[in-house]
């Protein structure tokens, strides 16, 4: 059947959803059945629930979103080909044909609301709640909609959807109406007897008037009379109790849906992967832009003593820019991502650790290919060192230093869980940092310098950096004496560019700096991991 939840706004049709559908249960008291059976988790897989925001990864396709979501949430007994064919069928059941290959963010809204429904129907659920799925909708798309809630219904499925105000036509869709006022129930039944119900009570609609504008209207008077309709209420629900046609079955345990595994992650992998290299395509023209004008900076830099602070600055230069901007975007990443991954979990597609595990799997190699391109290109430009080993080993430095700043943005967005206080924690912390490695600054207070340098990945990674840049047996140019000792007395001879390596007081070895440094990757991966399980916890999911 087709029921209705309809009231007035704040008279608790959302809470009562949530409630029946097991979610958001912190302080509520009494007890759920569902078919003569006292309400336990393993049968929240057995209800589907149509949230009334449409929140997808908009930039897959119609397709791949039910795709996705049927690969991860039915059960392993299936096979592809049978979960691929269940997805072609809802496309077909929920009329999305024409848009199944459009991504989602081009589609219309009523199209949105049933592919919403769409990835709550591959788990085949037998009872269906929706949260005002008219909302935001057109009259055209409205009807449409609840056309297809029925043909659901007549199928067999049991479907209560709340609403605030549906036109005449939609009003006399539903099989059954629960009309509900400050939290109380008001009216349960066939929506036909709704209005000759009130004209027992001496309230009488208007002829040729909606009769769902005719309730609304009633229940939005004074209190007094919702006292009064809720009194009448108790005295006759006797008469109005919905029915359950369904019969409870011993054997219905067995179809309930696993859990979801870790050997699910390869799927999310590989639809992260989709998203975000959509999301790399409108970074390419700034980034060849900028790899362009800052490469001409350093352009075809001369094997001369008086190059050595140029090179020593492009390095660091490197090692900030890439790293300080993939950093942002992990602070933004969980916020931009907490309602879908809510919405799923929720649903029971994946543990927080498969999504967690799955993220930083697939996108940590999309986020290293612009920093990679871009390092590559400048490296030729400014004529750095053509020993191949020494330029893989400073590309390696790169690549960790962007993942332990991206790894650094997502601890701080998933512990402070807001943009604007994130952004502000990770600039204090990463410029501190920044400033410890003693480029900017040589007078900075020893007692200062001493702990904060050894905690900065940019110390290990510049320190790595630079030694591979002036490892090996290269002649240098002197010039003016004034870095290198050996020209001192020679202004005019030459050096081994090894020697640079003692003006810059370089001590750890390279293999102990980059060792730091993942070491440093693995911390910070773990603590943001752990501040999103907090931060999960205070927002009352586990």
């Amino acid at each position: 059947q087709l029921v209705a939840l309809m009231g007035p706004s704040g008279c608790g049709k959302t809470t009562l959803l949530n409630t029946l559908a097991g979610r958001s249960l912190n302080g509520v008291t009494g007890n759920i059945w569902l078919n003569n059976q006292r309400y336990e988790k393993s049968m929240k897989r057995n209800i589907a629930y149509v949230l009334q925001e449409d929140i997808f990864f908009e930039n897959l396709t119609v397709k791949q979103q039910l795709t996705y979501t049927a690969l991860l949430r039915l059960p392993n007994s299936l096979t592809r080909k049978d979960k691929l064919a269940q997805v072609e069928q809802i496309i077909e059941q929920l009329h999305l044909q024409n848009c199944a290959n459009t991504p989602i963010i081009l589609i219309s809204g009523g199209q949105k609301r049933r592919v919403n429904i769409g990835t709550e129907l591959l788990t085949n659920p037998s009872v269906i709640f929706l949260d005002e799925p008219t909302s935001g909708l057109d009259s055209t798309s409205a009807v449409t909609l609840i056309r297809v809630l029925r043909e659901l219904a007549l199928k067999g499925k049991t479907i209560l959807m709340s609403i605030h105000q549906p036109s005449s036509p939609i009003f006399h869709s539903f099989d059954q109406l629960i009309l509900l006022a400050d939290a109380k129930t008001i009216f349960m039944g066939k929506p036909s007897n709704a209005l000759d119900y009130f004209a027992t009570l001496g309230h009488h609609a208007p002829l040729q008037y909606n009769p769902a504008d005719f309730i609304m209207d009633l229940v939005n008077q004074d209190k007094e009379i919702r006292e009064e309709l809720k009194e009448a209420y108790i005295q006759n629900k006797s008469s109005n109790r919905l029915e359950n046609p369904h019969k409870y079955s011993s054997e219905g345990r067995k179809y309930l849906i696993d859990e979801p595994n870790e050997k699910e992650i390869d799927l999310i992998n590989k639809h992260h992967k989709n998203l975000m290299a959509n999301k790399n395509e409108n970074k390419w023209p700034i980034a060849c832009f900028i790899t362009i004008v800052f490469g001409l900076f350093w352009l075809r830099m001369k094997y001369h003593e008086n190059t050595i602070q140029d090179r020593s600055s492009f390095i660091f230069f490197v090692l900030i820019f890439w790293p300080l901007s993939i950093c942002f975007g992990g602070v933004v990443s969980f916020s931009i991502e907490t309602s879908v991954i809510d919405k799923e979990r929720a649903s029971g597609s994946f543990r927080l650790s498969a999504y967690f595990f799955a993220k930083c799997l697939s996108e940590s190699p999309i986020k290293l290919v612009l920093p990679a391109i871009s390092f590559i290109i400048m490296y030729w430009m400014a004529n750095i060192n053509s020993d191949f080993a020494n330029f893989l080993g400073i590309l390696s430095f790169l690549s960790m230093s962007v993942l332990v700043a991206e790894s650094i943005g997502l601890f701080f967005g998933a512990l402070l869980q807001d943009v604007g206080r994130a952004m502000v924690a990770c600039n204090v912390y990463l410029f501190g940092c920044l400033l410890a490695v003693g480029y900017f600054s040589h007078s900075t207070p020893y007692w200062l310098i001493v702990w904060v340098k050894w905690i900065s990945y940019n110390t290990y990674a510049y320190n790595g950096c630079m030694q591979l840049q002036f490892m090996g047996e290269r002649t240098y140019q002197c010039t003016d004496g004034a870095y290198i000792d050996t020209c001192k007395n020679n202004p005019n001879g030459t050096f081994i560019s090894n020697e640079a390596i003692k003006y810059f007081n370089l001590n750890l070895n390279v293999g102990l700096n980059f060792l730091v440094l993942f070491g440093m990757l693995i911390f910070y991966r773990t603590t943001a991991y752990i501040a999103l399980r907090f931060s999960n916890i205070r927002r009352g999911r586990t």
